[in-house]
Order: structure tokens, then sequence, then C-alpha cells
């Protein structure tokens, strides 16, 4: 049950959580409709959001707060536009070897980290091999990054970089703030320090991290040297903010409080049913982009009974009514899922909205040729003298309560077909490893990220939970794996989203997942600030950002 975010901070191997959204890079449209007449420079902008990064090295964190926040400091070798393509940034351009194995970028010559140390090749180098070094621990980037071998160091403003196996996500890791870059001084002097911010946070970025009260806000001022963002971005100079100001309130009422009263001038993760009254505010508008990636889906534990059998895991697909409870639980901001990836995702496919349906009547068909034709006293199926029971596994203190309400409707649902759910609580430390072990029906999360091979990381047999993957299906399907393989191995785009495109049928096919809904960022955002924009995986992005007054 446990969203992206805690889904990653809950794991213990190379893996992830958070929101409904993840890795992230480039720029996307404004989202402040308003005019606003231009954009103007000074002033400070406050942006409330709902949780506090336990880690600030990008390179360790798998948490999407992380991706956010630190984006401000870390720039990228290339950015990811809203389309799925890739342009420019710190690399001014890249080839690719004929076999898919070595990736040269020619660097930029003119950026600087904000503590005076040069961005070039060795920069380049040693914040790769930083990565993937043991002592670093990377819980997500040195999965991000691939089959990484080494990285060679051509000339000055050249690299290459090699990969042991073809990788066709390497540049969208590469675009993610998780592969961006800290000076090499910091690497090199500091590293006890990076996980805690601050000034042992020095990238190229558009602000620098100025402070950090725990549990309260962080601070970041304006780089009033910067001078390379993408070419799709609105502002290709300093940013226009002399400081962002992060503050951390988890509680729904507090945020909506802050922007409505003008404490705060963006905040984040707005409650659904907060929308419609929040945009009939004068004074406020409410910005909202789909969250790419793997939607909210229920995984159903298919290495063991019931859900080792295709017609179990298709009555409960069947049973449970996804678009009248994603309606009423989010107020109708929010779509239901037809499929593994949220539609904003490149290569989603879009054959599969309207290919299956609630059901009931096929439900208790399945389920009846399956023997679980006799009732309780209760009203639930039994078979040989045992009840239909399932368990879902969920940590409280990473469950919103939205989810936890769709969580009961589904209970709700599986119980009208016979099926009892029991909403299993447990604490952070006990759920990673019952997790891990598989001891569980269901595990529900969501997984951000623009890239499709975001399907590699939760469906394929080699991302086991345990291993550091997000496989919470515990699937083992050789015609998926193989899909899989061949997609990472071509750069040809339609070959690649056709390849996708089989995974995703196949998964709604056999039923190993139940999607839930779509979800999307929603941002308040007050009449004085302008300009702040999405990125690619519905991330919000501050370096053209600009307040009046």
């Amino acid at each position: 049950m446990p969203t992206r975010r805690s889904f990653l901070l809950l794991s213990a191997g190379a893996l992830t959580a958070a929101g409904l959204t993840a890795c992230s890079s480039g720029t996307a449209a404004d989202s402040s409709p308003g005019a606003g007449g231009a954009p103007r420079d000074g002033g400070t902008l406050t942006f409330a959001t709902d949780v506090e990064p336990d880690n600030f090295d990008p390179h360790v964190s798998p948490a999407d707060i992380v991706g956010v926040l630190l984006r401000n400091v870390f720039d990228s070798l290339v950015a990811q536009r809203q389309d799925g393509g890739f342009e420019p940034w710190l690399a001014r351009e890249w080839t690719v070897s004929d076999d898919g194995k070595a990736y040269t970028f020619r660097l930029r010559d003119d950026v600087e980290f904000t503590d005076g140390t040069p961005f070039d090749a060795a920069a380049v180098k040693s914040n790769f091999d930083h990565i993937v070094a043991p002592a670093t621990k990377s819980q997500y980037a040195a999965t991000l990054i691939g089959p990484y071998e080494r990285t060679d160091v051509v000339d000055r403003h050249t690299v290459t970089v090699r990969l042991k196996r073809p990788y066709a996500s390497f540049l969208h890791a590469v675009s993610t703030t998780y592969l961006g870059f800290h000076s090499p001084a910091a690497l090199r002097e500091r590293p006890d320090e990076l996980a805690a911010g601050g000034a042992a946070s020095v990238g190229t970025g558009a602000f620098t991290f100025v402070s950090r009260v725990k549990g309260q806000r962080l601070v970041f001022a304006r780089n009033k040297s910067y001078a390379w963002a993408p070419a799709s971005a609105k502002n290709n100079g300093p940013a226009h903010l002399e400081r962002l100001v992060v503050t951390f309130l988890p509680e729904n009422a507090t945020r909506v409080g802050a922007v409505t009263s003008g404490q705060a001038d963006v905040a984040d993760a707005l409650p659904a049913n907060r929308i419609a009254a929040l945009k009939s505010q004068p004074g406020l508008t409410v910005s909202s982009h789909d969250s790419p990636g793997i939607v909210y889906s229920y995984f159903l534990n298919t290495e063991r009974a019931p859900f080792d059998q295709r017609d179990t895991r298709l009555a409960v697909l069947h049973a449970v009514d996804t678009e009248a409870i994603t309606k009423a639980v989010f107020a109708d901001q929010y779509r239901r899922a037809w499929g593994p990836l949220s539609p904003s995702t490149p290569g989603y496919d879009a054959s599969l909205e309207n290919s299956w349906k609630h059901d009931p009547a096929k439900a208790a068909a399945l389920l009846d040729g399956l023997g679980w034709t006799g009732r309780d006293s209760d009203g639930y199926r039994t078979k040989d003298g045992r009840r239909f029971r399932l368990t879902l596994l969920y940590v409280p203190a990473y469950t919103k309560s939205e989810r936890r309400t769709f969580d009961t409707a589904v209970q709700d649902d599986l119980r009208k077909a016979g099926i009892e759910l029991v909403l299993k609580p447990l604490d952070a430390g006990s759920y990673t490893p019952v997790r891990n072990r598989g001891d569980y029906d269901i595990i529900a999360f969501a997984w951000g990220g623009s890239d499709p091979d975001l399907l590699r990381t939760v469906f394929h047999s080699q991302s086991q939970l345990a291993d550091g993957g997000a496989n919470g299906s515990r699937v083992h399907d050789p015609r998926i794996d193989g899909w899989l393989d061949a997609a990472t191995a071509t750069t040809a785009r339609k070959e690649r989203e056709a390849l996708y495109a089989k995974v995703q049928q196949r998964i709604v096919a056999q039923g190993y997942a139940l999607p839930a809904f779509v979800g999307t960022r929603q941002l308040g955002v007050r009449g004085r600030a302008h300009g702040v924009t999405f990125d690619a995986s519905a991330w919000p992005l501050f370096q053209g950002a600009w307040v009046n007054g």
C-alpha cells in the first residue's frame, strides 16, 4: 500500500518512495496561466511540500522529493523534453556507438560549479565512479545508471561512458537528478557530509544550497553565474528569484492553509477533495500535470496461492470497480487506470483503454470454476472448509488518507465478490523484510518516472524485491523478460514502444497487477508567483519562476 516514496524509503536494497512521481530532468510548459507581465528579478518564493528528505545526496537517496528539491542544485548531461526526446544541457552533443555500448559526450566548456571548480570530463568520471562505488551505498542511482562499466576521459571536454551491454534508457538515466554532478572538490574533501545537505551540496545548478532547519525548511539562493539551461527553458540565464524557500508541512490542511493565507506561494500535493474549492478561490490557480510512470497498482503475489492461478487474478480485476472508486475517492480529479503505465508516459499503450471492465458476473464465474463455491456464515467464499482470505500489507506512516480510503473501497468490492481482504498494518522496520521474502498476497504502490523501461524495474524476473528491484507481483514471465530485454537493447523508438506495448498487454491479460488510478500532481499557485513549470516527470521547476513584489 505504500506509494513510490514510501516504497523507496522502506527498501533495504538498491531502490525506492514517493508521491506519484519520480526521476526528472528537463523543462515543460508554464504552469502559471496568469500573464503577470514580464519576469522580474529578485524576491523570495516559498514552496510548501509534504515530505522532507532524510538524505540530500541524490547519488544515494531514491526518494523523489530529493529529485525535486536537488534539481535546483544539480544539473544533468541532457534534459528530457515533454515529448520524451532529449536535448543538450551540460553536454553540447553526444553520439552512440553502433553496438549501443558507448556514449560519447562533448561537454560545454563554460560551466563551473558554484565553488569555482570547472565542470569537465574529469568531473563526469568522478561522479559516475562515485555512484557505483560500494562505499556510496547508492539505493537508486547505481541501478539507474544500468550496466555501467567505466568512464573514459577523451580530452578535457569529451568523455565516453562505456556500458557492459546495450542500454537504451541510458539517456533518460543521465537526464535525472540522481545522476547529476557534485563538485569533485566536495566529493574529495567532504564525502561524509554530502547526505546532510547545506555547504557540502555543491553543483552547477541555478541555485545554491544555503541552509536547512531540520523538520522546517530549506533555503536556496540564486546562482548569479548560471548561463547553461536547456534550450527549452523559458529562462536561459540566472534564476529570477533571489531566494527559494522550501517549507515542510506534512498535514494537508496546514499546507492548503499556507497557500490560501499567503504564507506559501506554491503548495505541493494538494488533496483531491480540496481542488474544486481551491480553483474557485480568488488569487489562486491550481496547476495540474498527470504523473508519468507506473500507476498506483495492487500487485498480486504470483509466487504463492491463490494468485499463482491466472483465473484468480482475473477474478480480482473484474471484481473491483476502479472507475467508481477513483471518482468517489478523488472527487473526480483523477482518472482510473487501464494498464500499468500512466497515459503521460512515453510508450503508453492506449489500446488497453476499455479493454476490460468491472464485471461481477465474470468474477463470480471465474471463482466458481476455481472451486470457491461454498459460503460461510459471513458470506465469504470457501473451498475445502477454508475461507477465501487475502492480506494486503501497508505502512500507516507512509499511506495517505486518500489511498487508505481507496484500499478500503477495494476491500468492500472484494467482500461483495465473497473475498475477504485483510488490511494489515506494519511498522516500517517490519514491512521491508516481510515484503522482501514475499510473505504477502498483495502490496500496492506507484512508481514515477518518464521512461517506459520502468516496466523492467517492476515486472522483470530479475527485478525481485530482495535484489533491489520492485517486482511486487513476483512475476517470472519469460515472454515479458524477452520483450523487456529486447527493448533495452535497441534505440529505435518505434520498435521499443511496440515491445513495451506487448509487455503492458500481457500484464493486463495475465492479471499480474490491478491498475487502480492515474495520479496527478496538483500545485496551488498564488497570484504573485509566475513561471513555475513542470518537467517531463511532473516535478515542479523553479529556475524560470518569479514573483511580484
